[in-house]
């Protein structure tokens, strides 16, 4: 069981230092919220110009693709592949270097026909058609009809020879004239083309990416998170065409992370998006005073608690304990219990009046027990001027020799019942031999018969072991009183018979008097039951002495002995009394 100075504390903490903790956590929440989101917004502005450029970037390298495709020289060429074009191609060649070498990310060039010849600005080896054409992506370049498709290093890995992370540029080119495919051109481009787009986000350390919806990384300034997969749970579930901010871990460290639709599209036929990754240490240091400053005071509580209870709550639990202690005390009749000294006024003036009260209760309780002595010795002495039991034996002495001497047997009979009647009821204690209770009856029932002008008869059969044991003394006599009373109650009844048996039985003495008389109505019955159930005291009319009998039995020898009433109308009655034997 808790104690009362731990029931204190515990409730301190709950109303103090609980909602404190409460409070702290959710400014902590609240502000980390925040931050998520503003930081999260600012970075999508910034995302949103990097898309801008990124398109501006791309589109000088369609222009120049552009510009080569519809070049005479290679319109000529593929048209006619004739030794002139062949020429004037070789001619023109060295102005299209001269442009691509203009731009140091173009880093090479490539022309097929459409029966196969490859003509390149480099010696690297490339692809050759056939293999071009059994790939998804010459689909996709006759698809777009003429108009530039891109590659990612990821996606173009498998497809190019390249020792370098290159993007790629490919398009159908058409006949000006006719529009007709004439052959294919390949352009691969640096992966430095977007370095200085990214290289240009300012913001603290973060990795900048462009993922694809399945969360692989086409493009990083970090080479080696080329061809990762962002390793997000709910990646997947990224709206599209809109921007948003998550919190997860990238790199094994929880990381902010920002996500924006891209407009660059590529030939993987993938929407794209590009992530912003912020690792959240760089972040929280904006609000580590919050989370610090709900440390010290969650501190601060615990210290003021702990200090609260060695200076106060530890005497107040202190002094509750040891009043309960006297209280309980006092209540087992311990009225010289004190209580001592406390620091505390106003504990001291408790313990005081505590003390004043137990010693004004200790002499009213010694003043009531005096007098109550009194009044049992002057009662006493009334009762032993009132009653002498010598003086009332010698009187029906000689009652009794007086009836003798006129020829009154009856009389005689009675006098000498009543004496030992009055011996059993008026001498020793509570209870009598079993053999000193049946005598006592039989005097009864002498008595009765004579009164009654011996209408009933009555029959006692004890056993004999059963004789010497002690029993409750007037426990038959009520009983037998009753069945005269209520059993033979009709003057012109005769042949009435009671019979008293004494056993033993399962360890336990019984006695069983039975009678031929009316019997007892089913509603007395049900009452005399219910009354020995509910065990209380309430007077009825009817069956007193055996209510009488019943609860004496069960205040002196417990609740499982008493009374067991059985009765049949017109049929007689039968009552069963238990009481312990052998010293239980």
């Amino acid at each position: 069981m808790i104690k009362f100075q731990h029931k204190l504390i515990i409730a301190f903490l709950c109303f103090v230092l609980i909602p404190i903790i409460i409070l702290g956590v959710v400014s902590y929440t609240i502000s980390s919220t925040t931050l998520q989101k503003n930081i999260s917004e600012q970075m999508i502005q910034t995302l949103k110009a990097v898309d801008r450029n990124l398109l501006a970037t791309v589109s000088e390298v369609n222009f120049f693709s552009d510009y080569v495709v519809s070049s005479s020289a290679v319109q000529d060429y593929l048209s006619t592949q004739n030794a002139s074009s062949i020429y004037e191609f070789y001619s023109d060649q060295q102005e299209i270097a001269a442009k691509m070498y203009g731009n140091s990310q173009i880093d090479n060039l490539v022309l097929y026909t459409l029966d196969g010849n490859v003509i390149t600005y480099n010696d690297e080896k490339v692809t050759n058609l056939d293999t071009l054409r059994s790939s998804l992506f010459l689909d996709q370049i006759l698809q777009e009809k003429g108009r530039p498709v891109w590659l990612t290093p990821y996606e173009n890995q498998n497809l190019f020879f390249s020792q370098e992370y290159m993007l790629t540029q490919a398009r159908v080119v058409k006949d000006l004239n006719t529009l007709d495919d004439l052959g294919y051109f390949i352009l691969q481009v640096k992966l430095n083309l977007f370095d200085p787009i990214f290289k240009d986000i300012y913001g603290g350390p973060s990795d900048e990416l462009i993922v694809n919806k399945e969360g692989i990384v086409l493009y990083s300034l970090n080479r080696n998170f080329i061809g990762r997969t962002l390793d997000i749970e709910s990646f997947s579930e990224f709206p599209i065409n809109k921007s948003g901010y998550l919190t997860a871990e990238w790199n094994d460290e929880k990381s902010l992370i920002t996500y924006m639709p891209s407009s660059f599209e590529t030939g993987g036929n993938s929407e794209l998006f590009l992530v912003s990754i912020k690792p959240w240490k760089t972040i929280a240091s904006d609000i580590v005073n919050i989370r610090n400053t709900m440390l010290v005071v969650v501190g601060f509580t615990v210290l003021t608690t702990i200090l609260f209870n060695l200076l106060y709550l530890k005497r107040i639990s202190h002094f509750i304990h040891e009043l309960l202690t006297s209280m309980k005390q006092v209540e087992s009749g311990r009225l010289s219990k004190r209580m001592g000294r406390f620091k505390f006024k106003e504990l001291q003036n408790i313990s005081q009046g505590f003390n004043n009260m137990i010693g004004k209760l200790q002499q009213l309780m010694s003043d009531i027990e005096n007098e109550q002595e009194r009044k049992r010795e002057a009662q006493f002495k009334v009762l032993q001027q009132q009653i002498n039991p010598h003086f009332l034996y010698n009187t029906l002495e000689s009652i009794n020799a007086l009836a003798a001497l006129n020829g009154q047997r009856e009389i005689s009979k009675m006098t000498i019942n009543l004496g030992k009647l009055l011996r059993i009821s008026i001498n020793g204690g509570y209870e009598v031999k079993v053999k000193d209770e049946i005598r006592h009856v039989i005097s009864y029932l002498e008595i009765q018969k004579i009164r009654f002008d011996n209408r009933f008869a009555f029959e006692v059969n004890v056993e004999e072991e059963l004789n010497d044991y002690p029993v409750l003394k007037l426990i038959l006599q009520p009983l037998v009183e009753n069945i005269l009373i209520h059993a033979f109650s009709n003057s012109d009844d005769e042949g009435g018979l009671i019979k008293i048996r004494g056993t033993i039985s399962n360890g336990q003495g019984e006695f069983w008097i039975e009678d031929n008389g009316k019997g007892i109505d089913e509603n007395v019955l049900i009452e005399l039951n219910k009354w020995k159930l509910e065990n209380h005291h309430t007077q009825r009319n009817n069956g007193h002495g055996v209510r009488n009998v019943d609860e004496r039995i069960r205040l002196f020898y417990g609740e499982k002995y008493g009374l067991l009433i059985c009765s049949t109308k017109h049929e007689g009655t039968c009552i069963k009394i238990s009481f312990p034997i052998k010293g239980d």
